[in-house]
């Protein structure tokens, strides 16, 4: 809770400040209409814990990953993008025998995640620093990498080195419904360059463990054109 305060003290404090910039600079500014946006992100995934059907269990670690993304302005205020990232955070599980009841068993492991989110973006400023708002929605494929089954070999013809086989694990993933909000600051640092900065969280659907948030932050490079 209190890292969750000092962010958006400083985001707050940090909107004031460039707000002040901003003014003194819309002279060169040069509108966002009709642009498109290109942006690398690295991504921050806070920890989180839950509890699931039947009394299994899971905490998750933070993690940093990475992403990207494209987006449209339909003028200074509004913009419309595609984002997909992913992250890899390491976890620890209790998982209930449905069994014995009573009894568990214990898993670490990293599973892998990637999230694919159609964003709804509004600018407050049509300047060079403004602050904004965002919502998603969208998709989240999470890998947990336990194993569901025996180890497979799966075998081809390469047109390169000839009869090539390879062993597969298959592990327990699902496709689960996400959305998401946040709350940010972007500075146009010249016509076809910019940064952002963002805190907020992505709901995810975990089907017997329902909706969970987890908060999460970006720093964005952007490109314009």
């Amino acid at each position: 809770m209190r890292w969750h305060l000092l962010a958006v003290t400083l985001l707050i404090t940090t909107v004031a400040v460039l707000v002040a910039i901003d003014t003194a600079h819309a002279d060169g500014y040069r509108s966002r209409t009709g642009r498109w946006d290109f942006t690398v992100q690295m991504r921050y995934l806070d920890s989180q814990s839950w509890k699931a059907d039947g009394g299994s269990s899971v905490n998750t670690n933070s993690d940093i990953g990475w992403g990207f993304g494209f987006g449209y302005n339909f003028n200074d205020h509004l913009a419309m993008g595609l984002d997909i990232g992913w992250n890899s955070p390491t976890y620890d599980a209790t998982i209930m025998s449905a069994d014995t009841p009573g009894t568990s068993r214990q898993v670490s492991a990293e599973m892998s995640t990637s999230t694919i989110h159609l964003n709804l973006l509004y600018n407050f400023i049509a300047g060079p620093i403004t602050p904004y708002v965002s919502a998603g929605i969208g998709s989240t494929y999470i890998d947990t990498n336990i194993p569901s089954g025996a180890t497979g070999t799966s075998c081809w013809w390469d047109p390169w080195y000839g009869y090539v086989c390879y062993g597969y694990q298959p592990t327990y993933s699902s496709s689960r419904f996400s959305y998401s909000g946040a709350v940010g600051v972007r500075w146009d640092l010249n016509p076809q360059m910019f940064l952002r900065a963002s805190i907020g969280s992505i709901w995810i659907d975990m089907s017997h463990a329902g909706d969970q948030a987890f908060t999460n932050g970006r720093l964005e490079l952007g490109f314009s054109y």
